[in-house]
């Protein structure tokens, strides 16, 4: 999923140490604003089929929704995506973990097994169950996305050197432009994109 964004552009003002300081505040600055309604705002795009426009007003700063509202509807989805998978594990034999591409808008099984098959034809006729994967995976994306723009705000605090900082959100940014994995065994479910943001965190950490 990729979304352009013109609050974020950081990566455009390299050189400009006056316009991306002027970004870098807002990062800052998001992170304490009234975010009353904010669920209500999420459930209308859902519900209205306007999941994409919804989080790039998000992500723009159009409107305010708390990140952690955005989490709890991950939680939620993901213990529905669970419930499924533990059937799905038991009707297509899924023992070992079975990799689930989404690309372009399509659930995509990798494997040419008799198994792997069976599961994409059941995915291509269940756009129920499809369009719950893929709103799941936006909605952990947005969170992974959300963290990384948190912590940009602290590194900011820190001083951070800007090209480090530009360096970490393009890094982040990874996470919601290439193609994203939902992964299915009979242990239960789970997205490649999970964890994307605290790796990098991680990494930094190790570095200094």
């Amino acid at each position: 999923m990729e979304i352009t964004s013109n609050t974020l552009s950081l990566f455009n003002y390299i050189g400009d140490s006056e316009k991306s300081n002027e970004v870098l505040q807002g990062l800052a600055n998001n992170t304490n604003k009234d975010v009353s309604g904010g669920l209500d705002l999420l459930e209308s795009g859902l519900s209205n089929g306007k999941f994409e426009e919804t989080l790039e007003l998000m992500e723009k700063g159009e409107i305010d929704i708390d990140l952690n509202l955005v989490d709890n509807y991950y939680q939620f989805n993901q213990q529905k995506l669970n419930r499924e998978v533990a059937q799905l594990a038991r009707n297509f034999d899924l023992g070992s973990e079975t990799a689930v591409t989404l690309q372009d808008g399509k659930l995509v099984v990798e494997g040419d097994s008799d198994n792997a098959k069976a599961l994409q034809n059941y995915l291509d006729k269940d756009t129920r169950l499809s369009a719950l994967v893929q709103q799941t995976a936006k909605l952990q994306q947005f969170v992974e996305w959300g963290q990384a723009k948190e912590q940009a705000a602290v590194y900011q605090s820190e001083d951070m050197p800007e090209d480090q900082l530009i360096e970490f959100l393009k890094e982040a940014r990874l996470v919601m432009t290439q193609d994203n994995q939902f992964l299915m065994s009979n242990k239960g479910s789970a997205f490649y994109s999970q964890g994307h943001t605290q790796s990098i965190i991680d990494k930094i950490a190790q570095q200094t």
